[in-house]
């Protein structure tokens, strides 16, 4: 197949773009698919495509230049978004004649524009690929809490679910939330994001860099999470939670990582006196199954109304490393249900800090049961997180939306 991926994050920026693209383009490559890619990058950065994707005859791609904007500065950064959309149109007009059977764009704010401009200029069937509902997730997380401004957004949206031929989100929370918005449930599948699983694995202590890097003590039950501390992550239930265990002296919660609520989740931790969490520094991608396979368990802390708008990537990878979650989120959600479903972990509801410490608790007593929801975890994550069958369902969709089926 010809496909076309119009990226507004590149490969310069954190995020879905440097992992999860990088993973299904390799793939693709792989299996003789010819790949032309259109992304942005940050001014004055080295846009770094891989060199691999550069050198294969079957890749092309074209880099436009895109101004650094701080996340909390929505108003800028939006139309920044807008503008760079606008910058595609030449570029885009290029691949009329280039006989493209797909196009695929990846989730951004400013969807309607994006979507618009390329059905416009490139008339072929297009998908829309969702990783974060919006403006539903900015609601969530209080980023946006002007109702007019939620009314607009959420109208403006519909321009983009109406022009898009097919619409991928990354789990039935979102698929649902998608149909809220009036699309049939026959235009949207459901592809979730994936680990990889030619490289993640469990690394065993002895081995472990991270157990060495910080002379970790196997008789220690350590509660961690890893990953960005934003909008999206409760600090406060970890507050919460660490207060009611905090006279269980062998139980350390590990905080590792960076982002918008880092500063006052630490500070209010010391405030309280909250001797039991510890925070550590974001490791490099390549540490990250040493990281995760440190832990004794893994904390997933959710704010209400985060699930069906956005979803934690880090689940399949905790899964892959042989790890047990525990989890607050939206009851009744189907990322709640999962985990009693599957066996593979102990989910509550977000205003339930009691529940999650005795979560840990029965889970730091009971080994026996952490490790049959270890197991049963990590033959969930295998046939539901793992690239080898998640970048071959968006090689199906490609084929029936495109007419190569």
């Amino acid at each position: 197949m010809n496909i076309l991926i119009w990226m507004d994050g590149g490969f310069d920026t954190y995020g879905p773009s440097r992992h999860l693209y990088h993973a299904l383009i390799e793939d693709l490559l792989e299996n003789k698919h010819r790949i032309h890619l259109i992304e942005s990058h940050s001014t004055g950065n080295d846009p770094d495509v891989p060199e691999e994707f550069v050198a294969n005859e079957l890749f092309s791609y074209q880099v436009l230049n895109a101004p650094v904007v701080e996340k909390r500065a929505f108003a800028k950064r939006y139309l920044s978004g807008v503008k760079f959309s606008f910058d595609c149109i030449p570029v885009l007009r290029q691949q009329r004649t280039k006989d493209f059977d797909v196009m695929m764009v990846q989730s951004c704010p400013w969807a309607p524009f994006a979507i618009s401009i390329a059905k416009a200029c490139v008339k072929i069937p297009t998908i829309w690929n969702i990783q974060d509902m919006f403006p539903g997730a900015s609601i969530a997380n209080g980023v946006m809490d002007k109702k007019w401004m939620q009314k607009i957004f959420y109208a403006f949206h519909k321009i983009a679910y109406k022009k898009a031929d097919h619409i991928s989100v990354i789990s039935e929370d979102m698929k649902q939330k998608v149909m809220e918005q009036g699309v049939s449930p026959e235009k949207i599948t459901v592809i979730p994001d994936w680990y990889d699983d030619k490289s993640v694995r469990e690394i065993p202590w002895e081995e472990n860099l991270f157990v060495k890097k910080y002379n970790m003590k196997k008789d220690v039950f350590y509660v961690q999470y890893a990953g960005t501390m934003g909008f999206n992550f409760d600090y406060r239930m970890v507050l919460n939670v660490a207060e009611i265990l905090k006279d269980e002296r062998n139980i350390v919660f590990q905080m590792i990582g960076f982002g918008s609520q880092k500063d006052v989740f630490e500070s209010t931790a010391k405030e309280r006196g909250l001797d039991n969490i510890v925070f550590l520094p974001l490791e490099p991608q390549e540490m990250v199954p040493h990281v995760y396979s440190a832990c004794s368990v893994c904390l997933i802390p959710l704010p209400k109304g985060v699930i069906g708008n956005s979803v934690p990537s880090k689940a399949g990878l905790l899964m892959a490393c042989h790890r047990v979650i525990v989890t607050s989120a939206d009851g009744g959600s189907e990322y709640n249900k999962m985990f009693e479903r599957e066996q593979i972990g102990i989910a509550c509801s977000t205003d339930d800090p009691q529940g999650v410490a005795d979560g840990i608790i029965r889970l730091r007593d009971n080994p026996d049961l952490r490790e049959k929801y270890a197991d049963n975890a990590q033959k969930y994550g295998k046939a539901v997180y793992t690239r080898t069958v998640n970048t071959k369902l968006y090689e199906d969709l490609y084929r029936r939306i495109g007419g190569k089926a």
